[in-house]
């Protein structure tokens, strides 16, 4: 592994959710990871993380939610800070080591490239309780908080070509962190709405102001943009100019290419899994998703890294399939008819008629019950919430074949007699006798139903 990369570390911000904005970080990660590159992507929205989630295909996710990320790395700072014991020298770079909570995406990319994930923090029962309760005045005036992030930042860029920080939305201190302390570029993502483009413009004109000695460079991007409404679009594409004016920080003969070639369109595919579009999206088509992040990635590396590797075309497909979210299976209900052998015609009919109607039907004889059975436990196979997520009853079929049978009469008292004992059946579904054959023997049968 090659140390010292003076790598850059690069925040998609957005001012308003819902921008698309972790998608596209998601996306530059594999495009520059596929192009050879060391890439780290950073997941600092504390209170919604879902970077992982573009990702899930390729690393196991009991590994991700075991290992440490940004919110337990602050919280061991902390706990050094006042442990009570003496501090000397550069005691706090252990903490500042990126590495230790990363988890790689499983693939094979070339030329060295790589890319790893930290996520906002060990999955656990106490992680929103951490992430509430952790003081960033505290950390920052009181606990030396700008010296740990000093070294962490210095930390990733010795061993990334490129970090990908997805900051929180709108003004914290964690947005903050992420658009003026940490980045050398900052993506400043947002939609054509009014509020997305004011609220991105202000938070530009605020690091360009006051941290203008970072050098920190400012690609405003344009996002989710809808060409069914032509006329609006337009008109969000000039306010946004307005509000940006100035940026990005090119020459006047090059800002129209730039604000031209830079949006990020909406494909209504992906608004419904977290996709990645160089699986998604066929290499090579101008209009694509995968396209527009392609150009991204151009301006981001100004120029050095422009398009997708090429993947084998069954690979692709594969892999999108692996993104596709499938219909959950619900359970169906389950209904057992209990019948003598004589009566396989009624119960035939029974799973005919509940077959039709959406219930699963398993035929059942009185010799077929488990040996052993006691009456409450004949009686808790109707209970609700049995079975495989779902429920299930029981359909007796009586007739004096079933009660004229040894085992059938069992069956009968015993769920008879756990219904007397359980007076207003509130705990369980009751079973359903239905009587069958002929009504003159019926009348005979002396099984206690009228």
């Amino acid at each position: 592994m090659t140390e010292g990369r003076d790598g850059r570390i690069v925040t998609f911000y957005s001012y308003k959710g819902g921008t698309g904005r972790t998608m596209a970080l998601a996306n530059v990660c594999w495009i520059l990871a596929a192009n050879g590159k060391r890439v780290l992507a950073m997941d600092w929205d504390l209170e919604a993380p879902g970077l992982h989630r573009f990702f899930h295909p390729f690393f196991d996710r009991a590994v991700l939610d075991a290992t440490t990320g940004v919110i337990d790395m602050m919280g061991d700072y902390v706990w050094a800070v006042t442990d009570g014991r003496p501090h000397t020298g550069p005691w706090h770079l252990p903490y500042a080591r990126i590495r230790p909570h990363a988890v790689s995406v499983e693939w094979d990319f070339p030329d060295g490239g790589s890319l790893d994930l930290v996520s906002a923090g060990r999955r656990s029962s106490s992680y929103s309780a951490q992430v509430t309760a952790f003081d960033w005045d505290n950390f920052y005036e009181r606990l030396g908080g700008g010296q740990f992030l000093d070294a962490m930042r210095a930390d990733m860029r010795r061993h990334y070509d490129y970090v990908l920080l997805d900051s929180r939305t709108g003004l914290s201190d964690t947005a903050d962190i992420c658009t003026a302390h940490l980045p050398d570029v900052l993506v400043d993502c947002f939609t054509f709405s009014d509020q997305s483009i004011d609220g991105a413009a202000a938070v530009a004109r605020e690091i360009r102001e006051r941290y203008g000695d970072r050098g920190i460079r400012i690609l405003p991007v344009p996002m989710r943009i809808d060409e069914g409404e032509r006329e609006r679009a337009d008109a969000g594409r000039a306010l946004a100019r307005m509000r940006f004016d100035g940026l990005p920080d090119v020459p006047a003969s090059c800002a129209d290419a730039y604000w031209a070639s830079v949006e990020i369109p909406y494909r209504p595919y992906y608004a419904y899994e977290e996709t990645l579009a160089v699986f998604g999206d066929q290499a090579g088509t101008p209009a694509s998703l995968l396209s527009a992040f392609e150009r991204l990635t151009a301006l981001i590396t100004e120029g050095e890294v422009t398009a997708l590797p090429p993947i084998e075309e069954e690979i692709r497909l594969r892999y999108r399939d692996a993104f596709t979210r499938r219909r959950p299976r619900v359970p169906r209900p389950v209904v057992y008819v209990d019948h003598a052998p004589q009566d396989e015609s009624w119960a035939q009919w029974a799973l005919v008629l509940l077959t039709s109607e959406g219930y699963q039907v398993l035929l059942r004889q009185p010799g077929e019950a488990e040996a052993g059975e006691t009456a409450d436990e004949v009686a808790g196979e109707v209970s609700d919430g049995a079975g495989d997520g779902g429920y299930h009853r029981t359909v007796v079929l009586l007739s004096p074949s079933y009660v004229g049978s040894t085992a059938g009469r069992a069956r009968w008292e015993a769920w008879t007699s756990a219904a007397s004992r359980d007076a207003g059946g509130t705990s369980r579904a009751p079973v359903l006798p239905v009587v069958v054959g002929d009504s003159a023997r019926r009348r005979r049968c002396r099984c206690g139903v009228p």
